[in-house]
């Protein structure tokens, strides 16, 4: 019997947060694979679903805090494996409980051969990987989320 290390990322999420990196400045730290257990904290009675779903080994893809460590903004990186429903349903559980506690969420999705999608419910960025036309304002989009101010307490309420 033995154990072999792999990569914590896969090339995507590798480029992904490469993307990240020349979206923020020295005043954010990225971290991956995050469990949202350690970043949300109960305040309430939340239903027995949600809250089971918290302190499951679910985690978020990419969590960017300040130099403080309160969170900014989440991104999750989403590849055809969430377009089935058991994928859908973990997606939509995390995304209510983010909403719960007022942590930003930003989806990110590489379509159409070389265009990346970063978008939430409310807006939509695309961006060419190949040409780079429009990087500006995805890195807008990123900054954008990580300049707004959040309260130091991050908690889930019902």
């Amino acid at each position: 019997m033995s154990v072999k290390l792999k990569r914590l990322v896969n090339p995507y999420e590798q480029r992904m947060l490469e993307f990240l990196q020349t979206c923020i400045d020295k005043n954010y730290k990225i971290h991956t694979q995050v469990s949202l257990g350690s970043f949300c904290e109960l305040d309430s009675n939340l239903n027995w679903d949600l809250k089971k779903f918290l302190f499951s080994s679910s985690s978020v893809d990419a969590l960017i805090t300040n130099n403080d460590y309160e969170p900014c903004l989440v991104v999750e990186f989403q590849s055809s494996y969430h377009d089935y429903p058991d994928a859908r349903e973990r997606d939509r559980k995390k995304a209510t409980l983010l909403a719960l506690a007022e942590v930003p969420l930003l989806y990110s999705r590489i379509k159409d051969f070389g265009f990346l999608h970063l978008y939430s419910q409310d807006e939509e960025v695309i961006f060419n990987l190949f040409t780079g036309n429009r990087r500006e304002n995805a890195q807008a989009l990123i900054r954008k989320y990580c300049e707004h101010s959040f309260s130091s307490d991050v908690r889930v309420t019902a």
